[in-house]
């Protein structure tokens, strides 16, 4: 069976430029998904990462590069045509954008090999071995220009209230002692029992993170995300093994040889990326099993529409070393196209269900379709962004 159709589709949504972490005031997010259509019509849907102001390199990215080397090929030839797309761009030298556009192919690809086999994409990668019931954490606590501890309690004990056992809260935006409190705040408002993680945002240096130590082990965090600046690997590996804080990286990181490496030196406590970012399903499997190796936990990181949410709830369900996968309660395009069954969860799991192949197709309403044209979105700067802070 035969790719027929390779559609590119675009959508935009305001964020109200109200919330913000210590790098971006949110005024909007794109979201850039392919939708492949086999000759016999089956559908697959996926999905490309996307955190520019503007996704317009992006796609014409993927009509230049991508697209024309698609149609004709053969559905079921996911591992030849991944291998094919990252060889015919390696030496554009854009290694993230490629992961980035490769990863909506590959995903679009198990999605119609397991609608095909009337199964899961889960059931698909580990046939008799999958699970129904994935972990996840509440992704929130962002900053608000309206709000302050009073709203954060609120909206942290109101997912706890919801069924999560894992909330994940931002720092680095602040002074210490106002940040502090946000963290003792969040503790009191979601309890004891509850699990709470700690993202820094690639904000602190190593005299920051030493004081925030001794209140990190009192406040029991039990993982920190990108506490350094992405280089900054002597210091990810002090936090983890000398310090006892298990530093969860990468998000947008799409590099085998970098999450290997920082493996190696025990940088990493929980090996964290997001599959719509380093290449899809087929990438995604290649680094847990890396993680695995050295007895290393995954966390799949999720920061964009339903569908991506799906992939990874997908991935979660095949793979038993992934140990949560990001709920996020602020980015969450088209989650009101899921059905009202899919939010309800189980001891802190998210039920998968028996749909068929990733379980959500893209409705076509609010999205343009960009084959060979950019639509004209305009492109809103973050000038705002050092007042509001």
């Amino acid at each position: 069976m035969t790719i027929r159709e390779v559609n590119i589709h675009i959508a935009e949504k305001d964020l109200g430029s109200r919330f913000y972490n210590p790098r971006i005031l949110w005024h909007r997010k794109q979201y850039v998904f392919i939708e492949i259509i086999a000759v016999d019509g089956t559908v697959g849907w996926g999905e490309c990462w996307t955190f520019d102001q503007s996704a317009d390199a992006l796609v014409r990215f993927l009509q230049t590069e991508i697209r024309p080397g698609l149609l004709g090929r053969a559905t079921t030839s996911i591992k030849d045509i991944w291998q094919d797309l990252w060889s015919d761009t390696v030496l554009s030298g854009r290694h993230g954008m490629a992961a980035a556009a490769i990863s909506g192919v590959d995903c679009a690809l198990w999605d119609i090999a397991a609608k095909r086999k009337g199964q899961s994409v889960s059931d698909l990668i580990a046939p008799d071995q999958s699970r129904q019931a994935v972990p996840v954490y509440a992704s929130g606590g962002l900053y608000r220009k309206d709000g302050g501890c009073q709203e954060l309690a609120k909206e942290m004990s109101t997912h706890v209230a919801n069924g999560f056992h894992c909330v994940k809260m931002k720092i680095g935006a602040l002074e210490f002692e106002q940040d502090l409190e946000r963290v003792q705040t969040v503790r009191r408002a979601i309890g004891p029992n509850t699990r709470l993680i700690i993202d820094a945002v690639y904000s602190l240096d190593k005299e920051k993170a030493k004081r925030w130590l001794p209140h990190w082990q009192d406040l029991g965090v039990k993982a920190v995300q990108a506490p350094f600046p992405q280089r900054d690997w002597d210091e990810m590996r002090w936090l983890n093994q000398d310090a006892g804080i298990p530093v969860m990286v990468f998000e947008a990181e799409n590099r085998y040889a970098v999450f290997r490496a920082l493996l190696e030196i025990g940088a990493i406590g929980v090996m964290q990326f997001s599959p719509i970012a380093v290449g899809g399903i087929s990438a995604a499997l290649s680094l847990i099993s890396l993680a695995e190796k050295y007895g290393c936990d995954t966390s799949l990181q999720c920061s964009s529409s339903w569908l991506a949410e799906k992939i990874a709830l997908n991935i979660g369900g095949a793979c038993r070393s992934v140990c949560h996968v990001e709920l996020h309660t602020f980015h969450q395009y088209l989650f009101d196209r899921a059905g009202a069954d899919e939010h309800a969860l189980k001891d802190g799991c998210h039920i998968l269900g028996d749909a068929s192949g990733l379980g959500f197709d893209v409705p076509h309403d609010g999205l343009t379709l960009c084959n060979d044209r950019l639509p004209d979105f305009g492109t809103r700067q973050c000038d705002e962004f050092a007042d509001s802070a």
